[in-house]
């Protein structure tokens, strides 16, 4: 794909668009690259969501951005079907290139699909165990019920490994006392899991914590670029 202009596929766990990535990826994504934007919850309320799939004590929770800005949560095994339907629908359906799944969990490979499909969990776990083997890593998780998988899944890749707990869809008060809860720790990086966590925010928690942080979107889109040269 030398020439000519790609298309990339962006699949939410939430709802499209998802207008919190649009300034990232005038930053993030080489301009011959043209987006096309799919939600997993996209025929559904936030209330029609909340009824239907009631998270309750379940741990296996992600977390994402309904098209108003509202946070929406979410059980693993509840969105799955619902993921799946929106994937193929653009693989099907969009003529793009590539596909990228907003969403750092657990992820089929999707190898039956025409095009690449981009795991973030897979890209930037290689990557993290590239610069930093064996390394101490500092994770900062969306939703608490998050933290204690982000540990296990961490320290089995041979981390050691500490938690903390924002949401990117939060307000930024609650960004600003993770950051400074992760000042005295002591770590290689602070990585931000999930990839609703923007370009400005990572900036922010970096300055105010002191550590070296990452986003998944640095990664993810990185990768994207060199795809869809």
């Amino acid at each position: 794909m030398s020439a000519g202009t790609s298309h990339l596929g962006i699949v939410t766990i939430g709802q499209a668009p998802r207008t919190d990535l649009h300034e990232d990826l005038s930053t993030l994504l080489a301009q011959h690259i043209d987006v096309v934007e799919r939600g997993a919850l996209d025929a559904l309320t936030l209330e029609e969501i909340e009824q239907r799939y009631p998270t309750g004590k379940q741990s296996q929770v992600l977390v994402s951005r309904m098209r108003d800005g509202r946070q929406v949560i979410i059980a693993e095994q509840d969105l799955e079907p619902l993921l799946d339907t929106a994937v193929r629908a653009m693989a099907r359906e969009d003529d793009v290139d590539a596909i990228v799944v907003l969403c750092t969990g657990e992820l089929p490979d999707y190898r039956d699909l025409p095009m690449p499909v981009l795991s973030p969990k897979r890209l930037v776990r290689h990557g993290i165990q590239s610069l930093f083997p064996q390394g101490r890593l500092l994770i900062m998780s969306p939703e608490p019920r998050q933290m204690q998988n982000a540990r296990t899944r961490w320290e089995t890749a041979g981390f050691h490994v500490e938690t903390l707990s924002a949401s990117p869809y939060g307000n930024t008060q609650e960004l600003e006392r993770a950051a400074q809860e992760a000042v005295p720790l002591k770590g290689d990086l602070l990585y931000l899991d999930c990839m609703g966590y923007t370009l400005a925010q990572r900036q922010r928690i970096a300055k105010l914590s002191g550590h070296r942080t990452l986003t998944p979107r640095q990664i993810v889109f990185s990768a994207a670029n060199l795809l869809l040269a």
